[in-house]
């Protein structure tokens, strides 16, 4: 979401990544993808800010065509979107653009649907000045929700009707993606800090200690990120134009670039397989006079 907290940045850089061979066409027009998930059949779901529609492709289809309906309630703009199979759900951030014009907005809502047929089961309104950009959960099926707006994130645990604020620190200002490690702690970045952090979590579910993490190289406007089966956290920069593999030592996160091209605006990634898919958000288009042209998610295949 770095492109929309400036001043209409394009943010095309050339290069190249070892793409596979079909990429996935997102809806029709106007779409502007900024998050997708996966499930284990090798599924994409992927939430739309132009339309407010979440989109879905099959294993092997080359168009992810409309699931879920844009809301009549609330903000309508998707972004964050992830699967917890294990909880047959779907979470969703609903978030006010507006907030980014300097308007109050409209309070952000983590809604929650079933994987198993796009109906809604739960809808939790995070309150005035939220912006719910990206969401991890735990075993126990709570959703975690990062507010970029607040710093903060905040907690929505099975059957509740409202969120409590799981952790909050200055630091975590313009927070954005987060994922939970293989080592039980929730990883962070500030999408306009370009800084990554780790969050330890207690045996008993409470925060323990923050720790900015050391970078091996400079990252520029990380956005949505997610740790892989194979322990590597994903790491799409939209200000670089590139995606990453990350693994830590200790304190010191090492960055390799593992797929660059002239996307504008890679803004989520998920992996299924050796492939990891990426949104290009293209919000270098949004809101201007060009046409933007069709939206996808492009595979990168990793060596």
């Amino acid at each position: 979401m770095r492109t929309l907290l400036t001043s209409g940045l394009v943010l095309i850089l050339a290069g190249g990544a070892a793409l596979a061979a079909d990429k996935v066409q997102v809806g029709d027009k106007m779409v502007f993808p900024e998050s997708l998930t996966s499930t284990a059949d090798g599924s994409l779901i992927i939430g739309s800010i132009g339309t407010g529609q979440i989109y879905k492709a099959a294993a092997g289809a080359t168009l992810a065509e409309s699931w879920i309906g844009a809301v009549t309630e609330g903000p309508t703009a998707v972004l964050g979107v992830y699967a917890d199979e294990a909880n047959d759900n779907l979470w969703a951030c609903y978030a006010d653009l507006a907030l980014f014009s300097g308007g109050p907005g409209k309070a952000s809502v983590l809604r929650s649907y079933s994987l198993a047929d796009g109906s809604l089961k739960s809808a939790v309104t995070l309150g005035d000045g939220t912006f719910c950009n990206d969401i991890a959960t735990t075993a126990d099926g709570t959703a975690y929700a990062a507010d970029t707006m607040g710093g903060q994130v905040f907690a929505v645990a099975p059957g509740a009707t409202a969120a409590t604020v799981f952790f909050k620190d200055a630091a975590l200002a313009s927070l954005d993606g987060l994922s939970f490690g293989p080592d039980g702690a929730l990883y962070m970045n500030g999408v306009m800090t370009n800084k990554l952090f780790r969050l330890t979590i207690g045996a008993d579910g409470a925060p323990g200690t923050l720790t900015e993490l050391k970078l091996s190289q400079e990252i520029k406007g990380p956005d949505g990120m997610r740790f892989g089966d194979d322990g590597v956290l994903y790491l799409a920069e939209n200000g670089n134009a590139q995606v990453d593999a990350i693994t830590f030592d200790g304190d010191t996160a090492n960055i390799k670039v593992v797929g660059k091209d002239a996307w504008d605006s890679p803004t989520a990634v998920t992996k299924v397989g050796n492939t990891l898919w990426v949104t290009e958000a293209k919000f270098s288009k949004m809101g201007g006079s060009e046409d933007p042209g069709a939206f996808y998610a492009h595979p990168v295949t990793l060596q």
